[in-house]
């Protein structure tokens, strides 16, 4: 046992006092006798009063003597060594991901990594302190350098996990800052290995604490409809993660009726998939597994999609001929085009009534003013800008000098794609998507509530439509103009993914139905309104609010999909850029304070001693009638 304050222990010089005053306490006054009878008697007592004889079986002296002991070892501070992995200034990284909410440790791997980190906090000494991280969707400080037990048991008991993927470069950003400034500062990383390879090293030391056993999982990976020439197609997948061969049954249910169920074999690390011909009018669909013994991540156990295409988006082709749009714009789900000549009576809305979402100008003059919809202009021309641009000429040096991150181009290999030439056109208001050395090539913008997106090149002067990128490119396109839907949200949404919302000019207020039944409603402004609570598996119903009525929009689904949180197996040691982690340190030994004890029986002793000395050392008596009821 050691002490951390051994000054303290000075104090006990103190009993030397006390001792003293015993001694000194006790005067008697001499007395005249009439027999000498007496004065063996007399000598016995003046013995037994003697200094040291005084001090013989004096109870309160002793219990005085205990209390001044007990209360100079408190101030001490003794303690004794404890095995331990923390010390000094310690930042905790608690793994909130989908993956921990694995049963294969009782009750979950998230209360289990949850009693790691409250055994750290009650291992912490009085000068550590511990910055606690929960690493989420959205890595969140939950408690900032604090030594303050109580404090940290209350902050982690707060801690809940998110059905979704970590941010573990946001956490390990936020472990950094909260790690400098301290020669002593270590980050402890507690979960079950679901770690990405990319992440930056950390600055100083770390250690890993293992969560979870087993391996042994089933999940969901896929689930879309698509439209046929015998109708609406579903398509799902299931993946297991485990070592185990696995039976399953898998159940579709359609707009809430059981649909059909199939049960499928599995092999150890593979994947099963499965189609169904669903009947016309199919709106939503749930898939789940059941009778799945064995399988310890319930979350990734059941999907959800929507079918749209009962959605028929209007859209009018402007063009002299172009096979390549023709042909794309025919094969587009959710899209009823129409093709018509520059000159066509349509255009002019004075003379037809213009019903179409959206409208797509391939080389020609826009009308003025332009019509009221969303638009795509490829190849615009000089003097048909419908006063949304300028096109000042032509230009060739075509090469690619930047790409913008943008949902547009995803999947889209733009730097396979050669232009001979393209237009000089000029829109303040509009982002550029892909810039050249001459000028922009494709932009995106809004003007008068309505979105556009601008090719400037003529799409014979290029190769993109021999490329496996225009089709995509198309469908990016059409899906961000998102003509005749109040959303854009694209298929494969996962936790935490935004969604734009583009109400229709007669909206007011926008509302949104979360799984759970409770709603999110924001007023219709200016602004661009994006819903970013989907933080929850499961169906989303859209409604847009007029004067009318709360009018439903149509529903989007969002999805676990993320085969590293349905991986489950945990993994023994990370490695982290060129560092292995260690997952304990030997070296460090903890510190288990005693005084808490010490200032108890401190006092308790002072209770006794207070009795004893107003009391005496006997029992109290119990009266004599109660004696007797007793007795009887």
């Amino acid at each position: 046992m050691s002490f951390l304050t051994p000054l303290f222990l000075l104090l006990g010089l103190l009993a030397g006092p006390i001792i003293i005053l015993y001694m000194l306490r006790l005067r008697r006054r001499e007395v005249m006798v009439s027999s000498t009878l007496l004065w063996q008697k007399l000598l016995r007592d003046r013995e037994a009063n003697a200094p040291w004889q005084k001090l013989r079986r004096n109870l309160l002296l002793i219990l005085q003597l205990i209390i001044l002991a007990a209360l100079v070892f408190a101030l001490a501070r003794p303690f004794l060594p404890s095995p331990a992995i923390i010390s000094g200034s310690v930042v905790v990284l608690l793994d909130a991901s989908a993956s921990m909410q694995a049963t294969d440790v009782e009750p979950n791997r998230f209360a289990a990594a949850k009693a790691e980190v409250s055994q750290l906090i009650n291992d912490l000494s009085g000068s550590s302190q511990m910055t606690l991280i929960k690493v989420g969707q959205t890595p969140t400080v939950v408690a900032a350098a604090s030594s303050d037990r109580a404090q940290l048991q209350r902050a982690l008991e707060a801690v809940q996990p998110d059905p979704a993927a970590a941010a573990w470069n946001a956490a390990f950003a936020l472990a950094t800052g909260a790690a400098q400034g301290f020669r002593d500062a270590r980050i402890v990383i507690v979960s079950d290995g679901g770690i990405p390879d990319d992440l930056p090293p950390l600055p100083v030391e770390h250690i890993y604490l293992p969560i979870g056993e087993s391996s042994e999982n089933l999940a969901i990976t896929a689930l879309a409809t698509r439209e046929t020439e015998d109708g609406i197609q579903l398509f799902a997948s299931v993946q297991n993660e485990g070592l185990i061969d696995r039976e399953v049954l898998l159940s579709i249910d359609l707009d809430g009726t059981l649909f059909d169920s199939r049960r499928l074999t599995v092999p150890a690390g593979s994947s099963v998939n499965a189609t169904w011909d669903l009947p016309p009018g199919t709106a939503t669909i749930r898939a789940h597994l059941g009778d799945n013994e064995g399988d310890f991540l319930p979350l990734d156990d059941v999907a959800w999609a929507v079918h749209e295409g009962g959605v028929s988006n209007r859209t009018l082709l402007v063009t002299e001929g172009n096979l390549f749009l023709e042909q794309v714009f025919t094969v587009l789900p959710g899209v009823e085009a129409f093709k018509v000549p520059p000159d066509s009576d349509l255009l002019d809305p004075e003379t037809a009534e213009f019903d179409y979402d959206l409208v797509i100008f391939d080389g020609v003059p826009l009308p003025d003013p332009p019509p009221a919809s969303d638009m795509l202009i490829i190849n615009p021309q000089a003097g048909g800008e419908g006063g949304l641009f300028s096109v000042s000429g032509t230009f060739s040096n075509t090469v690619t000098t930047r790409l913008e991150e943008s949902p547009l181009l995803q999947f889209v290999a733009w730097n396979e794609v050669d232009v001979r030439q393209a237009q000089r056109v000029s829109a303040p208001w509009a982002q550029t998507l892909v810039e050249a050395e001459g000028g922009p090539l494709v932009q995106i913008g809004e003007q008068n509530g309505y979105r556009i997106a601008i090719l400037t090149f003529d799409l014979r002067d290029s190769d993109l439509p021999l490329q496996i990128a225009f089709p995509i490119l198309m469908a990016n396109i059409t899906g961000w103009l998102s003509p005749g839907r109040a959303f854009d949200a694209p298929t494969g949404l996962q936790p935490g993914d935004p969604v734009a919302v583009v109400p229709g000019a007669s909206s007011t207020a926008v509302l949104v139905q979360k799984p759970d039944g409770s709603r999110w409603t924001a007023e219709v402004g200016e602004e661009d309104l994006f819903f970013t609570e989907t933080d929850t598996p499961g169906l989303y119903t859209v409604l847009l609010r007029d004067a009318a009525a709360d009018r439903p929009a149509g529903s989007f689904a969002v999805n676990l999909f993320n085969p590293a949180e349905s991986a489950i197996r945990p993994v023994e040691s990370l490695q982290i850029g060129q560092t292995a982690v260690e997952t304990e340190d030997e070296g460090d030994v903890g510190q288990r304070e005693l005084w808490p004890w010490l200032l108890a029986i401190a006092v308790v002793v002072l209770i006794v001693e207070w009795w004893v000395h107003h009391r005496g050392t006997r029992w109290p008596k119990l009266p004599s009638t109660a004696f007797g009821r007793f007795r009887r």
